[in-house]
């Protein structure tokens, strides 16, 4: 996992590898210009010509060292600064000293000044960096808007000029980049909706910050990577038995679809035994199209009316397709006032506790959701902007001792801890009916073959990417469906074990 670190976490993350390595600070610019060099070469098309505008900070430091080594490898570029000189950061002027030897660099000081753009053009924005603090006005301002307008294509350095890393600023003028190089650690900003415009694709490149020191910098945020997560393991002598019995309270009338791919996501995610309980309008279609699950029909027609675990359940699944008319939402409170165990809880089960609030306390603790944000606002109320939805995410599971995914790209895993990790799988073909169900098959899966509840979601809500990721190659992000990627997750959890071993 990669720790999300704040401005100034990030400065005394720079202050102590220059302190302890040692390294000049410098010579460390030098190292994250290097970095940014080899991946933007990587990005963009070779016979683009390049402009670069550079701050009087040490982001324009950065962007002054790029564009010597642009220069050097044969590049066509052209380089404006902006700003005071006067209070030019002391790395920004040595390497404003080492290009000037090379080229000539212009200076902006009036709108007449700006060079044309156009979309025969490649931008490095090294305007401001991620320690900006008040919105971009002024020259500054009108220099962002000629580039946003420009058709060029608009790489970031580190961050887009005029964002802020650690809160939401849209006031003021904001570079909207196609692609943004950020150094050693992802921003917090990256994982907004609000703020995805302005970011593009985003790429880290490592750039040798002490990583000890990282690691133990006091962050409630993180990137997962794959090496991150868990999946079943098996050994030679085990028995059904032995991989776990999930129970699946799902299905009403018309809505039995969902209960057959979260069931069919369960039965591909290794879980042992998998029993259904359905109204009776499920029985036929379950037995058809997930044989190997054992359905237990409600006494009712067409919906849940009434749920008696057997004493032998490990897991107990609720919500994808049960509605929330009465007999189910009494059916639903009597069965999580009863199970003492974690639950997963999906769907219109999260709506029916969101209608019934005195069953937030009676969730067994450590109990999972899996809410849309429409359903997390029905849960915890509206936000103002994404960095309050985090902190209203944060509090919901330390107050109530519950393991959440807030879904969307870049999935938010939180723990009861309040610890959040950003999900790096997943694409916008995930963006259709049943995925969510497909989600809530796994988990299950996971937690009945004995993983601790937020390993299992955060392991599962990975999984499930992975395999949409990869079922995507093939089957294209419009056509995507949830069925494909149930289909993927043999691959997926092949490709896991591969990279664990």
């Amino acid at each position: 996992m990669i720790p999300i670190l704040n401005s100034n976490q990030t400065r005394a993350a720079d202050a102590y590898t220059i302190k302890n390595e040692p390294i000049k600070s410098i010579d460390l610019m030098e190292r994250a210009s290097r970095a940014f060099f080899v991946k933007f070469l990587d990005l963009i098309s070779p016979e683009k010509e390049i402009i670069v505008f550079a701050g009087v900070g040490n982001n324009g430091g950065d962007a002054l060292a790029v564009s010597r080594m642009l220069l050097e490898k044969g590049k066509s570029v052209s380089i404006y600064t902006i700003g005071n000189k006067e209070k030019a950061s002391d790395d920004f002027q040595t390497n404003f000293d080492r290009l000037t030897t090379l080229t000539i660099i212009r200076h902006l000081e009036k709108q007449f000044d700006f060079p044309e753009m156009n979309e025969n053009h490649v931008i490095i924005d090294g305007i401001f960096g991620s320690g900006l603090t008040r919105p971009v006005t002024g020259l500054f301002g009108k220099l962002i808007q000629t580039v946003n307008r420009s058709g060029a294509k608009v790489c970031a350095l580190d961050i887009p000029s005029g964002l802020f890393s650690d809160s939401l600023n849209l006031e003021g003028e904001i570079v909207r980049a196609n692609f943004t190089i950020t150094f050693q650690t992802p921003k917090l900003s990256y994982f907004q909706p609000q703020v995805a415009p302005y970011v593009g694709d985003w790429h880290v490149v490592d750039i040798g910050l002490n990583k000890e020191f990282i690691i133990e910098t006091n962050t409630d945020c993180f990137y997962t990577e794959i090496l991150d997560i868990h999946y079943p393991k098996r050994s030679k002598f085990m028995h059904k038995g032995d991989a776990g019995r999930v129970l699946l309270v799902s299905g009403s009338k018309g809505k039995m679809g969902s209960t057959t791919l979260c069931a069919r996501a369960a039965i591909r995610s290794g879980v042992g035994l998998l029993f259904v309980h359905a109204p009776v309008c499920g029985l036929d279609i379950l037995q058809i199209s997930v044989p190997e699950a054992m359905v237990e029909v409600d006494e009712h027609t067409e919906v849940i009316s009434e749920v008696l675990p057997g004493d032998d359940i490990n897991v107990i699944a609720i919500g994808p397709g049960i509605g929330t008319g009465e007999l189910t939402q009494k059916a639903i409170s009597d069965l999580i006032l009863k199970f003492d165990q974690p639950l997963v809880v999906d769907a219109d089960g999260i709506n029916i506790i969101s209608k019934n609030r005195n069953l937030l306390k009676a969730l067994p603790p450590e109990s999972i959701l899996t809410p849309h944000p429409g359903e997390f606002k029905r849960l915890v109320g509206e936000w103002e902007n994404d960095f309050e939805k985090l902190e209203k995410l944060k509090s919901f599971c330390q107050e109530y001792r519950l393991n959440v995914v807030l879904k969307g790209a870049y999935s938010a895993v939180c723990n009861s801890e309040g610890k959040i990790y950003f999900n790096s799988t997943g694409n916008p073909g995930m963006a259709t009916g049943g995925s969510g169900d497909v989600l809530t098959g796994i988990i299950a899966a996971l937690l009945a073959q004995g993983m601790k509840p937020f390993i299992a979601l955060k392991s599962a809500v990975y999984i499930h990417g992975y395999a949409a990721d990869m079922a995507a190659v093939e089957k294209g992000e419009v056509s995507l469906i949830p069925s494909d990627v149930i289909e993927y997750l043999p691959k997926a959890f092949s490709m896991l074990r591969t990279a664990k071993n």
